[in-house]
């Protein structure tokens, strides 16, 4: 919506206004970017099995997922949201409202996950091997596939270049970037790269001193590498960044602020406000990519997954209130995305996560005190967030 904040410029584009930070739509419009993850038809799998008890409960609510994209698209814009998360049905978005996307490209974990299947019987890379002389042109040739073509696309708010990758200890386990390096393969290229870094070093055992400036090497390494491959693909629309899943060292965050638009990062706490204050030093927006509550009334185990627990739905749209209005009322951050827009299975998705993420069940009834409270904080993002420049 143009307001006449900010100059026409056809794309979504970062914007100042009186030291707070926005996003000006290509109309020119101030824009913050409310939005909500995995928006999809069938989007998650019984784990082990083949079916989609969310795809199933539409195909008989609906009809069709082109019918259910048509009401999920105006669901969504009733509640205040005006943009698609990741791993999003894009065509949701031409469904009959406006929205914008934010599609996760995979950049770096892409070339990972090529190597491990290719070297099934190696050591495995947790982390993609930056220092392989095939990393650039794997992440040049995968931004030029699915971005080139697309840089004229105006609904493109912008790309996240890859989602939660581990750059050092976290839930999948204790290790350090350059432990991870150092336990390649012996003729990997990110061991020999670490192994003569920390010779030329000293020789030793790691420091954690030694950890953290080997983990700020990597972090250049692979931003410059991965911005400098999406701008090349599509040097129109925004570099979203790649979504950190817990604050890391500063000299990460540092890096990915030098080549990205925006600084993207996951944050499962009941309250924002830590996060932000780490992240606030950097410079750039923000952008939180993911966040969520689970209620157990809804009946889910919530088992498997990140977020608070809360007793119920009333509890579980406080919490939210909270979360959002705490967010928004930052001057840096320019967009907030719910996780996500169906609940989990009960008997668990992929990797066994079994939450009440939802902002509709399983049956796509409608969680309506979340919704509500959604629909309140959307409503008010913009009042709340101009207000921080006061």
């Amino acid at each position: 919506m143009a307001d006449g904040r900010f100059r026409p410029g056809g794309r979504f584009r970062v914007a100042d206004d009186d030291g707070v930070r926005w996003l000006a739509d290509p109309d020119g419009g101030r824009l913050l970017s409310k939005g909500v993850n995995n928006v999809s038809f069938g989007p998650d799998e019984i784990q082990g099995t083949r079916r989609k008890p969310y795809a199933e409960a539409c195909t008989r609510k609906y009809g069709s997922a082109e019918a259910w994209r048509t009401a999920a698209a105006a669901r969504l814009a009733g509640w205040g949201f005006n943009t698609l998360g990741s791993w999003s049905d894009e065509d949701v978005a031409d469904a009959g409202t406006v929205l914008a996307i934010t599609p996760n490209l995979d950049l770096g974990m892409s070339f990972a996950w090529a190597k491990n299947e290719q070297d099934r019987g190696k050591p495995q890379q947790a982390f993609p091997d930056v220092f392989d002389p095939d990393f650039a042109a794997h992440v040049t040739q995968r931004a030029h596939e699915r971005c080139a073509a697309r840089r004229n696309e105006a609904r493109i708010l912008g790309w996240f270049m890859d989602n939660e990758l581990r750059w050092g200890p976290d839930w999948r386990g204790p290790e350090e970037l350059l432990t991870l390096f150092l336990a390649l393969a012996p003729d990997a290229p990110g061991r020999r790269a670490a192994r003569d870094w920390l010779s030329a070093r000293h020789g030793g055992a790691p420091s954690q001193a030694d950890c953290d400036d080997f983990a700020a090497m990597v972090a250049e390494r692979y931003f410059a590498i991965a911005a400098q491959a999406l701008r090349a693909a599509d040097p129109d629309h925004l570099n979203l960044g790649s979504r950190f899943a817990y604050p890391p060292k500063p000299a990460i965050v540092a890096a990915a602020a030098r080549h990205a638009d925006i600084v993207s990062f996951n944050c499962y706490d009941a309250d924002p406000a830590k996060a932000l204050a780490i992240y606030e030093t950097c410079g750039k927006p923000l952008l939180i990519g993911e966040f969520s509550f689970r209620a157990t009334d809804s009946g889910l185990p919530n088992t498997r997954g990140a977020s608070p627990i809360v007793a119920t739905q009333t509890e579980r749209a406080a919490a939210y209130r909270t979360y959002a209005r705490t967010a928004l009322a930052h001057p840096d951050v320019v967009g907030v995305h719910w996780f996500e827009h169906a609940d989990q299975p009960a008997e668990g998705r992929f990797d066994g996560e079994n939450s009440n993420y939802g902002t509709v069940t399983i049956d796509d009834r409608v969680y309506a005190e979340l919704t509500a409270a959604m629909s309140e904080v959307n409503a008010a993002a913009e009042g709340l967030h101009a207000a921080a420049g006061s």
